[in-house]
């Protein structure tokens, strides 16, 4: 970063998904539903930093359990907002909730809660 560049902070979108986000994540029983509201929230994020995101489809975002990737045409258009700004540390943040997520529903699956008796 160059002296005297203008940043850019997206920090009052993420605080105005956040809530509803973390609700939504900690009801979600699946993974597909963590997903799923993974990319809604996302989509919604970045159409707030420009409306060109609301064409973002969820063939676009692929979640592989430790990282999010973005299709070429989406990741160039998220490298251009994200210079000069904390947008890819809000992104971040986001998908980490949700891979934490993941990997309670896996855990609490691997749990046998039931304790079921054969006669």
């Amino acid at each position: 970063m160059i002296k005297g560049e203008k940043v850019y902070s997206y920090v009052k979108f993420e605080h105005e998904i956040e809530p509803t986000y973390r609700e939504k994540i900690a009801l979600a029983k699946k993974r597909s539903k963590v997903k799923e509201i993974l990319f809604e929230t996302l989509k919604i994020l970045l159409s707030k930093v420009d409306g060109i995101f609301e064409k973002l489809t969820p063939e676009d975002v692929y979640l592989d359990g430790k990282n999010l990737k973005f299709s070429k045409k989406w990741q160039e258009e998220i490298e251009k907002f994200s210079k000069n700004s904390d947008l890819n540390a809000i992104i971040q943040r986001i998908t980490e909730s949700a891979i934490h997520r993941i990997k309670k529903i896996e855990n609490d699956e691997n749990t046998d809660y039931f304790n079921i008796k054969t006669k």
